[in-house]
């Protein structure tokens, strides 16, 4: 089972510091917009310093916008 990062509860909290979208945020975490959109893309397991990384910059703690994929078997 992998562990992805939970892009509703990104955008939960991105809404809550009025980050109006993935470009701005991308911005403001110092990278690209393609890096963020890797970082939160399904197709990738997110890098540990990653998921650190933008939960600091959220405010929160790096299990909060973690979810289990219990897709991943039906996706190979």
């Amino acid at each position: 089972m992998a562990v992805r990062i939970d892009k509703f509860k990104v955008k939960e909290l991105m809404a809550k510091k009025k980050i109006k979208n993935q470009t701005e945020l991308a911005k403001m975490l110092g990278i690209s917009k393609n890096q963020l959109s890797n970082i939160l893309s399904d197709k990738y397991n997110p890098i540990k310093s990653n998921v650190v990384e933008l939960a600091d910059f959220l405010g929160v703690s790096p299990l909060e916008i973690l979810k289990e994929d219990n897709d991943e078997l039906h996706r190979k």
